[in-house]
C-alpha cells in the first residue's frame, strides 16, 4: 500500500515537474483559423498541410508522394503531461529515432512538446518532426516524416505546418469518422474502440486491446492493389493476409477459404481456432475481404471464448461493410 502511494506522489510530482517546465520555457504561439486550416476527420484538431501535401488514403493525415514525405495523425487517450513522459530519449531510440531538440509551447495556451531527430528506414536517412499537443484528458501525436535530402524550403513548411496545428477540445468529434466506410454493429455487444490508428475497431469493451476474459473485437482496414485482381488472386491473397496473425492451428481448425457476399460487396473468408502464439490463449480468429475494383477491405474479428456465437456475430457484421458513396 505504501509502495502504491509513494508511486503516485512521485507520478504526480513528476507531472508537476514537467507542467513548470513547460511553462517556464514554452514558446507562445497564437494560431488563428482561416480558410487554409482543414480539419482532420474525426479528431479534435485541424492544421494548414503543407505545400503538396494531399490527405492520405493510407493513414490518417497528409502526403506527399513525389517528396515521400507525410504527417500522421494519432489520437492519444491520455493527460498531455504523461503522454510527453512517454516520449523520452529511452523510447525514442528504441523506436529508431536519433533524438537532436526538443522545444516546449504553448499553442493558442495549450500544452505542446516538439521532438525533432533523425530516423533510418529502406535505406534512407529520414528528418523526425513529433508534435505532441492536447489536454488532461488527450492528447494528438503529429509524426511528420521528410527525407533529409529535402530542401530547406520543404523542410521549413512541413515544420510550419506541424506548428499551425488548432486543437478544439469543446467539440465533439466521432473517431469512426476518419474511415470512408462503415460497419453495422447494432444488437450486439461490441462498442467503439477509445483509441483506433489505421483500423476501424470495435471491443466488448471499447477498451483497445480489451480487457474482457474473451477480448471480443473486430478490426475493418482498407488498402489498395496495384491492380485489379483475378479471382484466383483475391483468393492467394485472403491466405496470405491471414498467415500474419501469430496462432497455432489445432488439428481440427476448418482454415477453408469460403466466397463470402455481403450487403455491397464480395470476396472471401477464411477462420481458424487456434492456440495465440502471443498469450498463449484459445482464440477463434475470422478475417473476410472484400473487393472493390482494386481496393480491398480487411475484416477480422477475434475472441477468446463463445466461439460458434461470436463466429456467427463476426459473419453478420462483416456483411454489412459498406465504403463511403455506395447505395
Amino acid at each position: 500500500m505504501k509502495f502504491l502511494i509513494l508511486n503516485s506522489f512521485l507520478l504526480l510530482l513528476s507531472l508537476n515537474l514537467i507542467s513548470q517546465g513547460i511553462n517556464q520555457k514554452a514558446i507562445e504561439i497564437n494560431n488563428n483559423d482561416n480558410a487554409n486550416y482543414i480539419a482532420v476527420p474525426g479528431t479534435k484538431i485541424k492544421i494548414i498541410p503543407p505545400r503538396g501535401f494531399v490527405s492520405s488514403k493510407r493513414f490518417l493525415g497528409f502526403e506527399h508522394e513525389i517528396a515521400g514525405s507525410s504527417i500522421v495523425i494519432t489520437e492519444i487517450p491520455e493527460n498531455i503531461n504523461k503522454t510527453m513522459m512517454g516520449f523520452d530519449k529511452a523510447y525514442l531510440l528504441k523506436a529508431g529515432i536519433f533524438l537532436e531538440s526538443q522545444k516546449f509551447y504553448k499553442i493558442n495556451n495549450f500544452d505542446a512538446l516538439l521532438i525533432t531527430g533523425k530516423q533510418t528506414a529502406y535505406n534512407n536517412v529520414y528528418i523526425k518532426h513529433l508534435l505532441i499537443i492536447g489536454n488532461t484528458k488527450i492528447s494528438y501525436l503529429l509524426n511528420a516524416s521528410l527525407l533529409a535530402t529535402s530542401s530547406e524550403k520543404h523542410q521549413k513548411e512541413v515544420l510550419e505546418s506541424l506548428l499551425s496545428v488548432i486543437f478544439m477540445p469543446e467539440i465533439a468529434n466521432d473517431i469512426s469518422q476518419r474511415f470512408d466506410f462503415s460497419i453495422d454493429v447494432s444488437g450486439t455487444e461490441l462498442k467503439k474502440a477509445k483509441m483506433m490508428i489505421s483500423s476501424l475497431t470495435y471491443t466488448d469493451d471499447g477498451n483497445m486491446p480489451s480487457k474482457t476474459e474473451n477480448k471480443t473485437s473486430v478490426t475493418v482496414r482498407k488498402a489498395t492493389a496495384t491492380k485489379v485482381l483475378s479471382e484466383n488472386e483475391k483468393k492467394e491473397l485472403t491466405i496470405e493476409l491471414f498467415k500474419i496473425y501469430p496462432k497455432e492451428i489445432t488439428a481440427n481448425s476448418k482454415n477453408i477459404v469460403k466466397e463470402i457476399k455481403g450487403k455491397f460487396l464480395s470476396g472471401y473468408e477464411i477462420f481458424s481456432i487456434g492456440k495465440n502464439s502471443s498469450t498463449g490463449k484459445p482464440e477463434l480468429i475470422y478475417q473476410a475481404v472484400f473487393f472493390k475494383e482494386k481496393e480491398y477491405y480487411v475484416f477480422n474479428g477475434f475472441t477468446s471464448g463463445n466461439f460458434e456465437t461470436n463466429l456467427e456475430m463476426f459473419r453478420k457484421i462483416a456483411k454489412t461493410l459498406k465504403p463511403e458513396n455506395t447505395n
